[in-house]
């Protein structure tokens, strides 16, 4: 994934500005896609300069908003349907789950509790955040199916590690 596509992504459901932008990466995506709140000018103004977005409006202290354009929407869909996607992405959490047997019972117990307690209070925000927004936004907008996709991945994730659990403590 490009930031590129995906600050073309986050503007679709209307007029944004640099920091609203920069505000649902940090709220919504951090997990799916790290950017610094600096990223989101820049790639305001390359997506401007290359016609994918343009500015429609601009408030107190320089505050400008942006939307999509037909040609953005173009580039979006194109890099969604015909580009492959890089899946040599790394996972640190996948990883650490695939070597967690070379662990003790308690170190291994450890790990698995230190990642339960880290995704359980994701996984009651953002299934808060997606019931806030099931009432006002359409459940096709792209933020809510990605997020959607996250919190099934969470459950997963859960679900494998009150099975690694069991499996662990079974073994004593």
């Amino acid at each position: 994934m490009s930031l590129r596509h995906a600050v073309l992504a986050t503007l679709l459901p209307g007029p944004q500005s640099g920091y609203d932008l920069a505000k649902k990466f940090d709220d919504v995506m951090r997990t799916v896609w790290y950017a610094r709140r600096n990223q989101m000018y820049g790639e305001l103004a390359k997506l401007t300069e290359a016609g994918f977005a343009r500015e429609v409006a601009e408030g107190p202290r320089g505050r400008r908003l942006y939307v999509v354009t037909p040609e953005g929407r173009a580039e979006l869909r194109r890099w969604l349907v015909d580009v492959e996607p890089d899946r040599t992405v790394r996972d640190e959490t996948m990883l650490r789950a695939l070597l967690i047997s070379t662990l003790g019972t308690e170190d291994a117990l450890k790990v698995l509790e230190r990642e339960e307690n880290v995704l359980t209070p994701e996984l009651r925000d953002l299934r808060t955040f997606l019931d806030q927004q099931a009432k006002s936004e359409n459940p096709t907008d792209p933020m809510m199916m990605g997020l959607d996709l996250r919190v099934r991945m969470i459950e997963a994730m859960l679900g494998w590690i009150t099975e690694a659990r069991r499996r662990i403590l079974a073994q004593r």
